[in-house]
């Protein structure tokens, strides 16, 4: 083959080959493509969802309540995304005799799992003992803690709350006991018994009956 015949099926490709990239393109025709993107889950539409066309810049955005509407083409790869949900795609199929294509693009929720994080007021762990021992606390934050803390307060608030379920059931409990210990027989009575006088007798002496002042409670503020 000579070096003119060369040229010319150069040339003759040349020309060809726009031509022929120009009747594939026009052979995809545009399509005006609606739809909602929604939850899976939910079904509740995902708003702001991005729409790009693979292999291109053009993009565009479903509205707050999921819908979108725009211009696409034959054979154009749509891909959705939304921080939250998995990636979706959707291909526009070819021959489309009303060039219009309505469709509901399901998302899948997506879990995102970070590693535990720990923050630490002295900047190490390892200054927490130090830290624990030489802070110090304000006198009034003190003040409280032992207020809250004093044996015959706590002592007070426990006499004037109910008995919970543990201490129920253990009382009747104690009470079963009692009854099958004597079983068959007339239980003794302590109002007959010298020695439970004798103990009431130095209890009554003591004081023990006479009626106490509660504790002050305590005016801070928490």
């Amino acid at each position: 083959m000579t070096s003119v015949k060369k040229s010319f099926y150069i040339l003759a490709l040349s020309l060809l080959l726009p031509l022929a990239i120009l009747a594939q393109k026009g052979e995809r025709q545009l399509v005006q493509f609606s739809g909602f993107a929604m939850s899976g889950d939910s079904m509740m539409g995902i708003p702001f969802v991005h729409i790009g066309i693979k292999g291109t810049n053009r993009a565009a955005t479903a509205r707050v309540d999921g819908f979108f509407s725009f211009a696409a083409v034959e054979g154009d790869t749509l891909i959705f995304t939304s921080i939250g949900y998995y990636t979706s795609y959707y291909f526009i199929p070819f021959h489309n005799e009303e060039n219009k294509l309505s469709v509901i693009q399901l998302m899948t929720k997506r879990d995102y799992t970070m590693k535990d994080v720990v923050i630490y007021p002295w900047g190490d762990r390892t200054n927490f003992p130090n830290a624990f021992v030489h802070t110090k606390i304000p006198r009034d934050m003190q003040d409280i803690a032992e207020e809250n803390t004093n044996r015959q307060l706590l002592a007070a608030l426990g006499e004037a709350l109910p008995i919970d379920g543990g201490e129920a059931t253990q009382r009747y409990m104690q009470m079963q006991a009692a009854k099958s210990y004597y079983y068959g027989q007339q239980a003794p009575q302590n109002i007959f018994n010298p020695l439970a006088w004798a103990e009431f007798i130095k209890a009554l002496k003591r004081g023990d009956f006479k009626k106490k002042a509660d504790p002050p409670l305590p005016t801070h503020d928490y």
